[in-house]
């Protein structure tokens, strides 16, 4: 039987199927509810719905809880069941792994013959430690597998959750209500009429006017809408109906590309805070008022952050909060604009969201998505290898780099480059018809994009042959050099290795200036913040220009879009400056985080302000990169083997006198705290779950390789 009891030193709990632990939740219409598994296989309503696992040979996943330091597993034993009386008796009647010799414990491939469609099936885990310890097998956990088993990515339904609002006060004839933050959602009241004559106004807003009530013309397309309700007679619950506009389900509208549809069993939603009703003549009780906001399941208390700098911990928040909020589609979505998937705001995304939540399938899905639906930027294109492979690196699940390794090939573009220079000269657009169908785009055209909107290019002297581009060019050869080498495809490992080698010495030779600094194109005199921050943050120069690069960078400061400022960011602490960081996380001026929440957002917005953007919106997760820099540059904590086998922990906290972050993996949670004393000596305690091995660098440079367990070192502040 399991063994799961807190007083057990050592054993496995918190079991996924292809990245999803609730696997054995039943919702109802997006709302959680106590049904089983068995009462949902024995409900055929539609209202109800599970994540239903779409692959004949799943990966499973477990974490391991020990109280002893440095517990590492050597050996497993799966079991996969038909039923839960087999399951609780030991009886693997589909598949009994046997003891496996294997440290695997994050996406370990299901080995028995191929699952049946729309079963319900259950399984558990027992491990052995390093020292033989036994654990006693796991709980069991059910799952459901597809009506067809296509081997896409398996996705939890989208959650409804009811929310009351935070204030509701009277204005004149207008009561107003405040739910504290935007979100995706939908609203109902319950609302009085004596007479049942009453006619009142509706009004629903991001953004509120300068008298205090909803925006009913508000800038670009922060959202806003109105529904004039007759009230029946006495007391009546009222749910606004919302209409899809156009632009959120209509690929005409977008030049062919696909909007992303909420589900049936939810229904279309809209981004609001504010709701204000007009000439209703009752008081108005918290109760009477309901927003359903739909997010893609989330736990709040998965990770966490937080400082001695109280305005970064405010943009920690924000940025945590929009990771959640725009996850209502299940996929990651331009804002409510468009509810289009781009490969920038995916890379962004992802990484975002990978610091805040233990949830990886909704990375994948847009992932996938993006490889039937490709957008037109060449840059862009050229992230989709960088999305993939942080896939894997974060998931330990290299079945997607299986099945779609020819198409992230040839989305490398590197059959496009110059024969003489090995660079890409796509100043031109790219309008080759068999690469274009062979990559899935909309478009009829690739073309350099370099920031977004183009008033964000620092002047960027665009020509034939981009720096911007080579840059984002030769990274995504490197990376797809790994992916080559973690498939075991070492001729391709070595080729791409090698032109990657040969693009990166063509940049320096032909677009790297005598002063160090690098110029925006072949033939161009002019050098932007937009060609040295992404040679940096790519890896192209060498430290010889660091000094001269950093130096112009500072000079241009926050010179690019919330976009750009991933890039910038990842240059300055690949640098090393970690003060510079803070200093533009922090920064108060127009071009900020700050200025999003000073402006009202709760999310972050798709521009630093609203000046910047015609079309702007305050729903757009590309803004969000500070959740991912916290994490992975300023607190340093970023896998270097697939499924955190391996992490790196090398913590840029600059001036800094105290951070604490708790960061998720599929192997458990990773605890970082750092703190000065009054003697300037660092302070430096971390939390490794098992069956990891962490490399600390500390703050003198020294490396520590530690096991699972709690660790404390103190070194002098350099």
């Amino acid at each position: 039987m399991a063994n799961v009891s807190c007083g057990n030193s050592f054993y496995v709990y918190d079991l996924a199927v292809d990245m999803i632990r609730e696997s054995d939740v039943v919702f109802e219409r997006g709302r959680r509810t106590n049904m089983t598994l068995e009462d949902y296989i024995a409900n055929d309503s539609l209202k109800l719905q599970v994540a239903e696992i779409r692959s004949q040979q799943p990966r499973f996943s477990w974490k391991i809880f020990s109280n002893k330091k440095n517990t590492y597993q050597r050996k497993y034993r799966i079991l996969v069941s038909s039923s839960k009386e087999l399951i609780d008796s030991d009886n693997g009647d589909i598949w009994d792994s046997g003891l496996v010799t294997d440290s695997s414990s994050v996406a370990v491939l299901y080995g028995g013959s191929p699952l049946s469609p729309s079963k319900l099936y259950y399984w558990k885990v027992m491990v052995v430690d390093a020292n033989g310890r036994k654990s006693g097998f796991s709980a069991a956990k059910g799952f459901v597998t597809a009506n067809e088993l296509d081997g896409f990515t398996s996705m939890l339904p989208i959650e409804k959750q009811s929310q009351q609002p935070e204030t509701i006060t009277v204005k004149g004839p207008s009561t107003m209500i405040d739910f504290g933050k935007d979100a995706f959602g939908q609203l109902s009241v319950r609302l009085n009429s004596l007479t049942g004559r009453d006619t009142v106004t509706v009004h629903l807003g991001e953004d509120l006017d300068s008298s205090g009530l909803v925006n009913q013309k508000p800038f670009g397309t922060v959202r806003y809408r109105k529904y004039p309700l007759v009230l029946d007679k006495g007391y009546s619950n009222y749910w606004l109906v919302f209409e899809a506009l156009p632009a959120n389900t209509d690929p005409n509208v977008n030049s062919g590309a696909v909007p992303v549809l909420m589900p049936g069993y939810i229904g279309e939603v809209m981004p609001f805070r504010y709701v204000q009703i007009d000439n209703y003549n009752h008081r108005l009780v918290y109760s009477n008022v309901t927003r359903n906001v739909m997010t893609y399941p989330f736990d709040d208390d998965a990770a966490d952050f937080r400082s001695d700098d109280t305005l970064l911990n405010q943009i920690w928040e924000l940025c945590k909060y929009t990771m959640k909020a725009t996850s209502f589609a299940g996929t990651f979505v331009d804002g409510d604009r468009e509810r289009i998937t781009y490969e920038a705001d995916t890379y962004i995304n992802q990484l975002s969201y990978y610091a805040v939540s233990e949830q990886y399938s909704i990375a994948r899905n847009s992932l996938e998505r993006l490889m039937y639906h490709s957008t037109w930027p060449t840059e862009w294109i050229l992230q989709t290898a960088l999305i993939a492979y942080n896939d894997y690196l974060y998931t330990g699940d290299i079945s997607f780099l299986k099945k779609h390794y020819e198409d992230l090939k040839m989305r490398t573009l590197w059959n496009l480059h110059d024969n003489d220079d090995h660079l890409l000269h796509s100043g031109t657009d790219i309008r080759d018809s068999h690469l274009l169908s062979h990559i899935n785009t909309h478009s009829t055209y690739l073309r350099d994009i370099i920031d977004w909107p183009p008033s964000e290019q620092n002047r960027y002297h665009k020509k034939e042959c981009n720096t911007v581009v080579n840059a984002f060019y030769y990274r995504g050869l490197i990376i797809f050099a790994e992916i080559a080498a973690a498939l075991g495809n070492n001729y391709d490992a070595e080729c791409f290795q090698n032109l990657a080698q040969k693009v990166r010495d063509s940049i320096n030779v032909k677009m790297l200036g005598t002063d160090s600094l690098y110029i925006d194109a072949i033939d161009s005199r002019h050098s932007s913040l937009h060609a040295n921050m992404m040679a940096l943050a790519m890896g192209v120069p060498d430290d010889s220009c660091q000094n001269a690069l950093m130096k112009f960078i500072k000079k241009n400061g926050m010179g690019c879009s919330p976009y750009g400022a991933q890039f910038l960011l990842d240059a300055v602490f690949a640098a090393g400056d970690a003060n510079y960081a803070l200093q533009l996380l922090t920064d108060t001026t127009k071009r900020s985080w700050y200025q999003m929440i000073r402006r009202g957002s709760t999310m972050t917005t798709e521009s630093w302000n609203d000046s910047i953007k015609k079309n702007q919106d305050w729903n757009h997760a590309w803004g969000a990169a500070p959740a991912n820099i916290i994490c992975r540059k300023l607190m340093g904590i970023e896998p270097t083997q697939p499924g955190y086998a391996r992490v790196r922990i090398a913590p840029q906290t600059g001036n800094l006198g105290y951070a604490y972050i708790k960061h998720p993996t599929p192997r458990g949670t990773v605890v970082v705290e750092i703190s000065y004393d009054k003697n300037s000596a660092q302070k430096l305690v971390i939390d490794i779950p098992p069956n990891m091995t962490a490399d600390v660098i500390l703050p003198d440079g020294k490396l520590k390789t530690v096991g699972s367990g709690h660790w404390k070192f103190t070194t002098s502040k350099q």
